[in-house]
């Protein structure tokens, strides 16, 4: 569930443009990353539904 809350705050703190990835100061890679782990905390919680 961390990583679902995580996902968002990065993807609405790189779209507004106020953080940005370490080391790359990039924004639109902190989204994507950000998109990542929305993906894979929504996949865990899909597979804890399953079981």
């Amino acid at each position: 569930m961390w990583n679902i809350v995580f996902g968002i705050i990065c993807v609405v703190g790189g779209l507004s443009g106020k953080l940005v990835l370490r080391g790359t100061n990039n924004s639109y890679a902190l989204v994507a990353v950000g998109v990542g782990l929305l993906i894979w905390g929504l996949v865990q919680v899909n597979r804890g539904r399953q079981s």
